[in-house]
């Protein structure tokens, strides 16, 4: 018995021994397994693993010295490219000291020179801080001095990034002028133009940024390579400060003419120039800059423009310069008018307006005036909800025989026996109509209404080619029968008895079937 029993301490001595053996290696396992997994997540925070630290600031910052423009605003940018991650950005100002002023824009971010943090978190998608600053020159500072602020940012796991940013007293200011070929451009045929900077800034201008916009029917033709095209209508081109420097009050203009073209339909075309300096000028988003594409021609260059030009400098402007050919091309207005049919009592929709014949495309609104037939009266005009809320006029004015308005332009016009309406028709063949809903009141021989077209703007006469058609009746049809005897009841009848009679004939055709078997 005693020997059973020592036998049976044995075992229980071991099974104790073995339980604590498992329950080692469990928690060995459970270490090992927390460490591979810990391992794993870091290597996912890794930029191996597609996550880096970004910033985003720019080379070159200029800070104002307009008292119209007492502060700049320096933007800087910090992003993960992947994942979650707290950052922190180091401003290092210290060379700032005695040139820059350094204030928060946001609150997120308090300033204490010369150096100071921002911290921010990184979300899921990437996205990262902004913080915003007011610059603005120190006292005694001049046009011309410089100083570098130096960034670094940091994010648990990650590699820091570090940058830096030039800023500039003063700002270089780009004055443009134009100077084309003279005379008018014929339908499909081509003109030059010349195209002079002038730095009426106070520092240097250490590269351009040209941008040029074509609209209503005139393209660019050059293709330089140090330019990016959308179409043939948008071309910006950014020259870089070893191609060009513009030091204050100096003029440099393009060493070529740029070469446009006008549409055979063209009329009135414009061309938009506009030029600022590299780090005042603007940059689209990747979105938007992808949709360029670099030319394969010539580069665009410039050179030092001569006495003459230079001159002729006094007659430009601050703002971007706009190019306006005219073009030798006519449109041909013609009006446009329906006739009310109907019943007397009845109510009758009419469709007014005009018309481009061409040749030549009409960007400019056209006139429409309506005189409402004898014998009739309108009870609906046309009428835009969107412009009553929005404050803005609307297509077409109720006015009394002396001319003057019977409602304020935005609201809901009353009936009247005038109207002015504005069309829009600028490609050849379009035309533009308003409905006007009219009731029959009597028959009235020889009461037409009429419409009548006309240039809505002076300064871009259409050169109408047949006044003939510019005028045309409005003829009112009066019928016998009741009231309800419209044009629109006609149609449904017209429409709905063959309708009810196929409807009749199918169905007893499918009855007769039925009828056979019933026998």
């Amino acid at each position: 018995m005693d020997t059973l029993r020592r036998g049976l301490r044995l075992r229980g001595s071991q099974g104790r021994e073995t339980n604590r053996v498992v329950r080692a290696c469990k928690a060995a396992f459970g270490l090992l397994l927390t460490l591979v997994t810990m391992t794993s997540v870091l290597a996912g925070c890794s930029s191996s693993d597609g996550a880096e630290v970004k910033l985003a600031v720019p080379s070159l910052f200029y800070v104002s010295r307009d008292p119209q423009q007492p502060v700049s605003d320096l933007r800087v940018e910090e992003r993960v490219g992947a994942g979650t991650a707290g950052l922190r950005v180091t401003f290092d100002a210290r060379d700032l000291q005695g040139i820059v002023t350094v204030k928060r824009a946001l609150d997120n971010c308090v300033v204490h020179l010369p150096v100071y943090h921002c911290d921010t978190q990184a979300g899921p998608t990437g996205s990262g801080g902004i913080q915003a600053f007011h610059l603005s020159p120190a006292k005694g500072a001049k046009a011309g001095d410089s100083a570098v602020l130096r960034y670094r940012v940091t994010a648990p796991g990650l590699a820091p990034v570090s940058g830096h940013s030039l800023i500039v007293i003063g700002r270089p200011k780009l004055r443009v002028v134009l100077h084309r070929d003279s005379g008018p451009v014929n339908p499909g045929g081509n003109l030059a133009v010349r195209l002079t900077l002038r730095n009426v800034g106070d520092v240097p201008a250490r590269g351009v940024a040209l941008r040029m916009e074509a609209h209503d029917g005139i393209t660019l033709s050059d293709r330089h390579r140090n330019c990016r095209y959308k179409g043939d209508t948008s071309a910006w081109c950014r020259l870089p400060e070893d191609d060009i420097v513009i030091p204050p009050g100096r003029s440099y203009g393009l060493d070529a003419r740029e070469h446009l073209r006008a549409a055979k339909d063209a009329s009135y075309p414009t061309v938009n120039f506009s030029a600022d300096a590299i780090g005042t000028d603007y940059v689209p988003p990747d979105a938007i800059a992808s949709t360029y594409r670099p030319g394969d021609g010539p580069p665009l260059r410039f050179v030092p423009a001569s006495r003459a030009e230079a001159g002729a400098m006094g007659t430009g402007s601050d703002d971007p310069q706009v190019l306006r050919v005219t073009v030798a091309n006519k449109s041909e207005l013609a009006a446009v008018a329906g006739t009310v049919h109907g019943p007397l009592g009845s109510l009758a929709t009419v469709r007014l307006g005009a018309r481009n014949d061409g040749p030549g495309a009409l960007t400019a609104a056209v006139k429409v005036v309506f005189t409402v037939p004898e014998g009739t009266t309108v009870v609906a005009s046309p009428y835009s909800f969107e412009r009553d809320e929005e404050v803005i006029e609307q297509d077409c004015r109720a006015f009394a025989a002396d001319g003057t308005p019977l409602a304020e332009a935005s609201a809901r016009q009353p009936s009247a026996r005038r109207y002015v309406c504005t069309a829009r028709i600028d490609a050849v063949g379009a035309s533009m109509t308003f409905p006007f809903t009219l009731r029959i009141d009597r028959d009235s021989a020889g009461g037409s209404g009429r419409v009548t077209v006309s240039d809505g703007d002076p300064g871009h006469p259409s050169g109408d080619t047949e006044p003939a058609d510019d005028t045309t009746d409005v003829v009112v049809s009066v019928w016998p029968g009741p009231a309800w005897a419209t044009p629109g009841f006609y149609i449904e009848v017209a429409v709905g008895v063959p309708l009810f009679a196929l409807a009749v004939a199918l169905y007893m055709w499918r009855r007769r079937p039925s009828a056979a078997t019933t026998r």
